[in-house]
């Protein structure tokens, strides 16, 4: 069951906050501070169940998982009613600020400090009654409470998931395949006339793609090709989007996506250069599409012995596009996967632990990416027993070879010892297949849903940890299956009004449907076709992430001023007039 980490950060979210609530002056002025040591008390406890929630799940325990789902919804309550404690004081110490010299506030507003007080006072004695019916269900189910190791162990740095090659990646056994395919590529007789095409099919995990970098990066392609260009097809083959890649690639920007203009363009980078073009992961099985991509191909005016690599999972696909011999790709023999696995892992070579590592290694069935996880998994790893306890994993007694690379996937994602690790990897489900992340967008997204929090020891955000979300993901880069090992979490199950994360280029959703979405944290309307923004923005008390990108808007409502949680406005290409006055009213 994937659904165990994500809750236990976020119970453990919300236990930072008590924390840092129950000790700041916010609860001594509104009076809080029985309600939420008590509140606090309660999730410790409950927080205590989830590591014998999670292995009764795995045996398929439906109660169990329904309590698990109850912890969470209440977690959410209690999550949000802190955050409304939170925006109530930031409010008070802005009219404050605003209003010196007022001495006298309205008794019956919204806003006074004593209804505001009874409100929040009973909703948190409500959620902490839930809590106690809900220690109660646990006894009753069988569930046992467990303490978990707080201390995140570090993971090694990230690794490279370009079509370049790190310093510290080695490849294994693959040499004299990529002599030959270089070979074949930069032989002058062979298929000068027509543009040629190689495929290198085979199952997932067989290393396609780390085959074709080292193809990319080869010092002869360099010398043969004037040009040579990286593509990641997958699922959607397109093909004005494989033009509009290639002539990013080539001009650094595309101010068209008309496919005219787009051959225009090619044909004067390209006219009488001989070019190298890898597409990565392609999936298309419909030979009318790959006709016109070679079609639009065949009018650049490129000269003669241009070649194409593409690296698919199909054999429909590379029978459909190849016109070279198809390179073998072989499995692996177990000392190349025990080379690559003890890389990985960092291993100091022992007897006791090389012994188990080549055990391991016969079980990466000549599957470079699986000896490549598992050694990612075991660097953490130091002692034998450790070790035993991979080998003797039940994932080995999955029948199929596919199944258990997911499995072993699976397995490194539970192997992240930090429960912030693992619910930002969730959130990425939330992207499409192959979408391009930046980085410091990212990781603002993490900070607005308060994944990210200040380390005990050293009270900075532990980045050595989260660039390992992008370490795994690079392992998975042969399966795009996030969704298979780490339940999503942007949509919610339930109403609208849980919803945290909207992303929407659709004018549709604004105007008064966003009161639909109190819960939000993020508000992503890139590239929307819209104007404005509506004044009903400003009822978004929890919104910390704002983003207005490549939109028409032009002035901002006075209620966006009423956002004080807000941490990130991103308005790319958006030119704001009066910005720092509407953000004062």
């Amino acid at each position: 069951m994937a659904v165990e980490p994500v809750l236990t950060f976020a119970t453990e979210g919300i236990l930072t906050k008590l924390t840092s609530l129950v000790s700041h002056e916010i609860s001594l002025a509104w009076g809080f501070k029985a309600e939420l040591g008590k509140l606090n008390e309660s999730l410790s406890i409950l927080q205590d169940f989830l590591g014998g929630a999670a292995e009764k799940a795995q045996d398929g325990g439906k109660p169990v998982e329904g309590w698990v789902k109850k912890l969470k919804d209440i977690a959410d309550e209690a999550d949000d009613v802190l955050e409304e404690i939170n925006y109530e004081f930031l409010r008070r110490r802005v009219e404050l600020h605003n209003h010196m010299g007022k001495k006298v506030l309205n008794f019956l507003s919204a806003s006074n400090p004593i209804l505001f007080r009874q409100k929040m006072g009973h909703r948190i004695r409500k959620i902490s009654a839930s809590l106690a019916d809900l220690k109660s269900e646990a006894s009753y189910i069988g569930l046992i409470a467990k303490k978990k190791d707080a201390t995140p162990q570090r993971i090694r740095e990230d690794r490279e998931t370009n079509a370049f090659i790190s310093k510290d990646e080695i490849i294994i056994g693959r040499k004299d395949v990529v002599s030959d395919i270089v070979t074949t590529l930069t032989n002058s007789n062979m298929n000068q006339e027509n543009l040629s095409v190689m495929a290198i099919a085979g199952m997932p995990g067989l290393g396609k793609t780390t085959l074709a970098k080292s193809v990319y990066n080869e010092g002869a392609i360099d010398v043969y090709f004037n040009k040579k260009l990286w593509v990641c097809v997958s699922n959607t083959f397109n093909v004005n989007s494989i033009l509009t890649a290639m002539l990013e690639l080539l001009s650094g920007k595309v101010a068209t996506t008309s496919q005219q203009a787009l051959l225009t363009n090619l044909r004067e980078e390209l006219s009488g250069k001989r070019y190298f073009l890898v597409l990565d992961d392609v999936w298309n099985e419909e030979s009318e599409k790959w006709e016109r991509l070679k079609s639009c191909l065949s009018k650049l005016n490129s000269a003669p012995g241009s070649k194409i690599i593409v690296t698919t999972r199909s054999g429909i696909v590379a029978s459909l596009t190849e016109t070279l011999p198809r390179p073998k790709l072989d499995l692996l023999s177990t000392d190349e996967c025990w080379s690559i696995l003890k890389h990985a892992a960092c291993s100091d070579g022992s007897s006791d632990i090389e012994r188990i590592g080549r055990e391991i290694a016969k079980n990466c069935e000549g599957l470079p990416l699986m000896a490549q996880v598992l050694g990612g998994i075991l660097h953490s790893k130091k002692t034998p027993a450790e070790w035993s306890e991979v080998k003797d994993n039940r994932i080995w007694d999955l029948p199929k070879t596919e199944d258990r690379i997911m499995s072993v996937l699976k397995l490194s994602f539970d192997n992240l010892e930090s429960p912030a690790l693992k619910q930002c990897f969730s959130y990425c489900s939330a992207f499409m297949k192959d979408d391009e992340m930046e980085r410091d967008d990212l990781i603002q997204l993490w900070m607005a849903q308060g994944f990210l929090h200040p380390s005990s020891e050293t009270s900075n955000l532990e980045m050595e940890d989260i660039e390992s979300v992008s370490e795994i993901g690079s392992m998975m880069r042969d399966f795009h299956k996030i969704e298979d090992i780490a339940t999503p979490i942007i949509v919610p199950d339930g109403s609208s009004g849980k919803l945290r994360t909207l992303f929407s280029n659709v004018e549709a959703l604004l105007g008064n449907m966003l009161l639909w979405f109190k819960a939000l944290r993020v508000l992503k309307l890139y590239g929307a076709h819209i104007k404005e923004l509506p004044i009903s923005i400003g009822k978004l008390k929890h919104l910390r992430y704002l983003d207005i990108s490549r939109t028409g808007i032009k002035r901002l409502p006075n209620s966006i001023g009423k956002l004080y949680n807000v941490q990130t406005l991103r308005a790319t290409t958006a030119i704001l007039k009066n910005f720092q006055k509407t953000c004062k009213t």
